[in-house]
């Protein structure tokens, strides 16, 4: 029995040393469910290209018609393109230019039919809103992180919503701050909180568990993996709340080195595997994937593995890994099994690959 995914890469094209076609769709088939066994490798057919510039992050709507892609560009751009069931065939019906630049993440928003773009050029976080066929149409909402930055240069790096509660978490890693926000009905966005890490420290991407007990943040610049413990504080109209109306907040409680390699290492994706026991991490300059159990008081690694150079992103497949190496230019295929990691397979080719997204 063989079970199939369909997989949207996104990658640079266009600035630096983009190499890559903009997006692309492959089809990875597996030989079993969950991944297959150890040693059964995965195969890969090439379906799909969109030439796009500089797709840093992409999104798939809910029932996997729609592919939303941020554009990395000035100004930044949203781009939906329409898929057929089978991925053979690609279609752009939107793209719509915001006001910010250097967008690289865009997440949904909680106000349905809302998308939130974290532009790292222009320090700001919009809000886009979809029509009735899920195309972005409207710029309805900016906050500028500018009005917080006290003279340091703001770069929000992704949007996150919080699960088991009302907040939506911006870590910013040029101000040394992951900001909590509030959404409400009209898709406007309230600031309501905010967790301070230490001075250059560089929060990029974090990683809540099911309930948003405890947040786990990717450090870049300090190459350190911070962990924020929740608790209850005095009701407040302004703080984060769960979703039982309980006023919340964040602290940071531990930080630890993300990788056993020496050298510099500037991390970048960070996601709890299924069970939230365990915690992987993409680590950019060891060129290595840590995983991490959260077992004990605080995170501890139980396993790494090299990668291509420079993984810029990594997506989960059941007990697969695809890991995007954007200066290896390709894909590489790891198998978690408890507390390890190991290959899969062969790595997928992928010039510049900056982001994965599996359809729904």
């Amino acid at each position: 029995m063989s079970t199939s995914a369909l997989i949207a890469a996104g990658g640079y094209s266009r600035s630096g040393s983009g190499r890559g076609p903009g997006l692309e769709l492959l089809r990875l088939t597996t030989g079993h469910d969950a991944g297959g066994p150890s040693g059964t490798a995965p195969t890969v057919e090439r379906l799909a290209t969109v030439d796009l510039p500089d797709p840093s992050f992409v999104l798939w709507s809910a029932d996997g018609s729609l592919l939303y892609a941020v554009l990395e560009t000035s100004p930044t751009r949203v781009v939906a393109v329409r898929i057929t069931a089978d991925g053979s065939s690609a279609e752009i019906v939107g793209d719509l230019a915001l006001d910010g630049s250097g967008g690289c993440h865009l997440a949904p928003g909680r106000s349905a039919g809302t998308l939130l773009v974290a532009d790292y050029g222009s320090g700001t976080v919009e809000t886009v809103r979809l029509d009735d066929d899920g195309v972005p149409v409207e710029l309805i909402d900016v906050d500028d992180h500018h009005d917080r930055s006290e003279g340091q240069d703001p770069h929000p790096h992704q949007v996150v919503a919080l699960p088991g509660t009302e907040a939506l978490a911006v870590p910013d890693l040029g101000l040394d701050r992951v900001f909590l926000y509030r959404q409400d009905s009209a898709g406007q966005m309230g600031l309501t909180g905010e967790i301070p890490l230490s001075r250059g420290s560089g929060p990029r991407h974090l990683a809540p568990d099911h309930e948003s007990e405890q947040l786990h943040i990717s450090c870049e610049l300090s190459g350190m993996v911070a962990t924020a413990a929740r608790r209850s504080v005095e009701t407040s109209r302004t703080a984060p709340t769960a979703l039982n109306g309980t006023a919340l907040s964040w602290s940071v409680r531990s930080m630890i080195p993300a990788s056993g390699r020496e050298g510099d290492n500037a991390l970048s994706h960070i996601e709890l595997a299924d069970d939230d026991g365990m915690l992987l991490v993409a680590n950019r300059g060891p060129d290595t994937i840590s995983l991490l159990s959260l077992t004990m008081m605080r995170p501890q690694i139980v396993a790494e593995i090299e990668v291509g150079a420079h993984p810029r992103h990594f997506t989960q497949l059941g007990d697969l890994v695809l890991v995007a190496a954007q200066e290896g230019d390709r894909i590489d295929v790891l198998r978690r099994k408890d507390e390890t990691l190991s290959i899969a397979a062969d790595p997928i080719p992928a010039p510049s690959v900056s982001c994965l997204a599996v359809r729904p």
